[in-house]
């Protein structure tokens, strides 16, 4: 890989820039020849994304920050890939742990369906964050988590699994450190297959444990809703799957546990009636859903102008223009309306450059 010329590394680390970049290179190299490790990377990492649009966003909610220990896990998420990639495997397993503490919070504030209020203290910095003991006492209250916790015990699961992620937080001696899992326990990082295939096993670990809980407390994650071929860009604001995020988590859930959560899914009357409304739509026409999208961006323009909507635009779909060259004609009148539309109202330029002109 061929890189442009940095600044000097002036640190004098161990772990210099050099060395991390190597080992970046390397840990590239070795997904790309082994394309079913890094396809299962984005698998687990895009199943977690999928949570953020299954939690509700009703009205009182909006603004709530209710939705922020997923996002903040989806964060912590990318720093344990990032550091894996680049041979810090000790300290990307450690991330995990965040990931699965912000994954319970998530259904632990919204147990009763009131972490738009519930959240708030917590999410102010003042209030500490409850204890596992804590957390588990409170998720245990809802039927369909007490009731897969009878036949898959997990509870004790996830905290075999909080106990093995806490060891390496807290470095258990030896067998958690850093060195153990650098190549040749050197206390100087280097690329290592063994780390990394160990650090993905816990990532898909983590991952697993807390999209269970998710569907359990949604279980209408696990029914057929089309939110896109019924809604097309108008869709509801959370509180839904797409068919494609649906599968994804049914990837990420083992075969141990997938049949008894697609049961309680089954059996749960409001995850019924919420997959009937959406099925009761008839689906989008193509005239109405492109009108969306005309509409969508007339908004983008209006907000950005339409010299740097266009600019997107031409990277978006310049793929076009070999593949599809009759699509990217059509694109291209499209464009022309867009800009003609855009002279109309006065917005070729971005906000800050028509103020200027006003002025």
């Amino acid at each position: 890989m061929v890189r442009k010329k940095s600044a000097k590394d002036t640190l004098l680390l161990l772990h210099s820039d050099k060395r991390i970049l190597t080992i970046l290179d390397d840990t590239n190299a070795y997904l790309e020849q082994n394309l079913k490790l890094k396809e299962q990377i984005q698998e687990y990492d895009w199943a977690f994304r999928s949570l953020s649009e299954l939690a509700p966003l009703s009205p009182e909610k909006i603004f709530s920050g209710h939705v922020f220990p997923l996002t903040e896990a989806e964060y912590e998420i990318e720093c344990s890939i990032v550091l894996c990639k680049i041979g810090f495997y000790k300290h990307a397993i450690a991330s995990l742990r965040n990931v699965l503490e912000l994954g319970l919070l998530s259904v632990y504030w919204d147990i009763n369906d009131r972490a738009h209020i519930d959240i708030q203290n917590w999410l102010r910095s003042m209030e500490a964050t409850p204890f596992r003991k804590t957390v588990f006492q409170k998720l245990a209250t809802n039927e369909n988590i007490k009731t897969f916790d009878g036949k898959q015990n997990l509870f004790e699961k996830t905290a075999a699994l909080y106990e093995k992620l806490s060891n390496f937080s807290h470095t258990r001696g030896f067998g958690y450190s850093s060195r153990r899992l650098n190549a040749q326990n050197s206390n100087v990082n280097s690329f290592n297959d063994a780390s990394l295939k160990r650090w993905l096993k816990i990532f898909g670990d983590v991952v697993e444990i807390v999209v269970v809980f998710h569907i359990l407390k949604y279980p209408v994650a696990l029914q057929y809703t089309p939110i896109d071929d019924k809604f097309g860009l108008n869709g509801p604001a959370g509180g839904f799957l797409n068919p494609h995020q649906m599968e994804r988590l049914r990837r990420v859930v083992s075969q141990e546990h997938l049949p008894d959560l697609q049961k309680i899914s089954d059996s749960d009357e409001g995850a019924i009636s919420m997959a009937e409304w959406v099925n009761g739509w008839p689906d989008i026409t193509e005239a109405d859903f492109l009108l969306q999208i005309e509409k969508q961006d007339e908004r983008s323009i209006e907000w950005e102008g339409y010299d740097h909507w266009l600019k997107n635009q031409r990277k978006l779909y310049g793929y076009l223009k070999k593949q599809k060259p009759e699509e990217y004609r059509e694109k291209l009148d499209y464009f022309k309306k867009m800009k003609q539309w855009a002279r109309e109202k006065g917005f070729l330029k971005p906000p800050q450059e028509r103020q200027k002109t006003e002025s």
